[in-house]
């Protein structure tokens, strides 16, 4: 009983964030929903476009869409989008706003929804704020009948950097807490309370060849840290401040150069994972889009 207790007040901590955030934050919110011309829409529209290969006429539902900004997008190019978070306090009031047309209250951990209900299902930043975040991803991919895109997702650095890998071994054999002292954010949670879950391209593949899944995709990006953004006023309350954008620009310029180089690993990753093989178009405008597509092999022992 102790654990499911635990897991209401993760829920619960997270739903009240989400009032108490949005409510206060309100007119900022509709402000850069319905202001193209600004920071922070600019910043949060790079990650959406991950999506575009995707749009043909198809059904979406969003998970953690907070703000329904993932729905809105969605519509804007001429996609079925319901959107939905674990609070629907602030996707009323952007309904009411016209900027949204369906929307649900959701747990994503426990998805009340048939299967195959909508062609995709996006997650953008919200799989590491779950409790239980297998559990929400074969949710996600049990609602979906084409697949589920996670969109911009912390990188696990361990399986990206062996040499840093070799030095927590070495370490581990005195005592494994000693790669605390380089690894400060081996243990990370984030004010709400979630501990934040960390993806590996190498996970993603071994879930969906679980299933009996025939293809994934990724891709790797970096994203700004959006605490530089919330300590800059003007990204929500004026029309953009290109000298603050151009700044931003070009620090992920030299992040992402140094990533190209292989130096260090990029911060995020975008996942496809598809419930059947994609057509030779898509597969082909994926990989001009900066996808890694991975076809797998059959398994020869179910036929």
């Amino acid at each position: 009983m102790r654990d499911v207790s635990i897991l209401k007040k993760k829920y619960n901590a997270e739903e009240n964030n989400l009032i108490t955030l949005l409510r206060g934050k309100k007119d900022e919110r509709i402000f850069t929903l319905k202001n193209t011309d600004c920071v922070a829409y600019k910043m949060n529209i790079r990650s959406l476009e991950t999506l575009t290969p995707l749009f043909n006429n198809n059904t979406w539902l969003t998970i953690g869409d907070y703000t329904g900004f993932e729905a809105k997008y969605l519509i804007e190019h001429e996609q079925t989008v319901t959107a939905s978070d674990i609070s629907d306090v602030f996707l009323k009031e952007v309904h009411e706003e016209g900027l949204i047309e369906d929307y649900k209250k959701i747990n994503a951990e426990n998805i009340d929804l048939d299967e195959n209900s909508f062609d995709y299902v996006s997650c953008k930043e919200a799989l590491h704020h779950f409790p239980r975040p297998y559990l929400g991803l074969y949710e996600m991919i049990r609602v979906a009948k084409k697949g589920v895109v996670l969109i911009d997702e912390p990188i696990d650095i361990l399986s990206k950097m062996p040499l840093f890998l070799f030095i927590k071994n070495v370490c581990d054999l005195f005592n494994p807490h000693l790669i605390n002292k380089i690894w400060k954010n081996r243990f990370s949670w984030e004010e709400v309370g979630n501990y934040v879950f960390k993806i590996s391209e190498r996970e993603i593949e071994k879930i969906a060849m679980g299933m009996g899944l025939p293809c994934v995709a990724f891709k790797r990006r970096n994203i700004k840290n959006y605490s530089i953004m919330k300590n800059h006023e003007k990204s929500y309350k004026v029309p953009t401040d290109y000298k603050f954008l151009k700044k931003l620009n070009r620090e992920l310029f030299i992040w992402n150069f140094i990533c190209k180089l292989r130096i260090l690993p990029y911060n995020s990753l975008c996942s496809i994972i598809f419930k059947s093989i994609p057509d030779d178009g898509l597969l082909q405008t994926l990989r001009k889009k900066g996808y890694e597509v991975i076809e797998f092999p059959k398994n020869p022992y179910i036929v």
